[in-house]
C-alpha cells in the first residue's frame, strides 16, 4: 500500500515531467485493430523510438498500404498467404517488417487469430474495432495470459492502452522503475497502478496521458524528477 506521503512524493515529480506527444503520435493507430496488435508485439522489450516504431512505419509505408492491410481480416489473410502450410515466420517477419524477428510474427499472427476469432464469437455485431474495446471492457488479465506463448502482462497492458483509454496503465520497466525512484522502493504493481491513477485525477489528466509522459521521459535517458 503507498501511503498518502508517498503520494505526494510522487504528485510532485509528476508537476515535474515534460510535456510528451505519445498519445497525439499514436492517434491514428487507436483508431486500427491491425496496428494496436502490430504496435503491442513490436513494443515488447524492444527500445520504441529506436526499434519497435521503425518497424511499424515500414509496414505503413509498405504492406499496410499496398495490400490495403487495415482490417484484421484482409489482414490475417495476407498472413496465412505469406506463412503458406510450413508456417515460414522468418517469411513472415520479413513482408511485414524487413526484420528476422521470426518469433514476433508468430506472436503476431496468433493474437490476430485470437482477436478475429473472439470477435467472432462473442461480438459478431459490431465493427473490428468495437469488438476489440468490448473485449478490453471485460477480459480480466487471467483469462488473456498464457493463451500466446510471449504474449504475457505487458502484452495485456499494452493491448488495454491502445483499447481501454483514459484510465489505462502501461507498467512496463520505465514506467515501474519511475515510481520506484521517488518513492526509493520496490512498489507492488498494483500499487503502482493504483497510485499513478491517483496522481493523474490530482493532477487533472488521464491515467494513460501520465503513463505517457513517465514512459518518455525515463525511455529518453531521464532520471525520476525529484527522486
Amino acid at each position: 500500500m503507498i501511503a498518502e506521503r508517498e503520494i505526494s512524493d510522487l504528485l510532485k515529480a509528476c508537476k515535474r515531467l515534460p510535456q510528451s506527444n505519445v498519445i497525439e503520435e499514436e492517434a491514428h493507430v487507436f483508431q486500427n485493430p491491425v496496428l494496436i496488435l502490430m504496435s503491442t508485439v513490436l513494443s515488447l522489450n524492444r527500445r520504441w523510438y529506436l526499434h519497435a516504431l521503425p518497424a511499424r512505419l515500414r509496414f505503413e509505408q509498405g504492406p499496410y498500404v499496398e495490400e490495403n492491410l487495415k482490417t484484421l481480416i484482409r489482414f490475417q489473410s495476407f498472413i496465412r498467404s505469406v506463412l503458406g502450410t510450413n508456417y515460414d515466420y522468418l517469411a513472415l517477419s520479413q513482408a511485414l517488417w524487413k526484420t528476422k524477428e521470426k518469433d514476433k510474427a508468430r506472436q503476431l499472427a496468433l493474437l490476430v487469430d485470437y482477436f478475429v476469432d473472439w470477435h467472432r464469437k462473442y461480438s459478431a455485431e459490431t465493427d473490428e474495432l468495437s469488438a476489440a474495446q468490448k473485449w478490453a471492457k471485460v477480459t480480466p488479465k487471467e483469462s488473456f495470459l498464457g493463451r500466446i506463448k510471449g504474449l504475457g502482462p505487458r502484452a495485456y497492458e499494452q493491448l488495454l492502452w491502445y483499447l481501454e483509454g483514459r484510465q489505462a496503465v502501461k507498467l512496463d520497466r520505465h514506467v515501474v522503475n519511475f515510481v520506484n525512484r521517488v518513492l526509493d522502493r520496490e512498489v507492488p504493481e498494483e500499487d503502482a497502478t493504483a497510485a499513478i491513477r491517483e496522481v493523474a485525477h490530482r493532477m487533472g489528466i488521464s491515467a494513460r496521458r501520465l503513463d505517457s509522459r513517465i514512459w518518455d521521459y525515463m525511455q529518453s535517458g531521464g532520471s525520476a524528477c525529484g527522486a
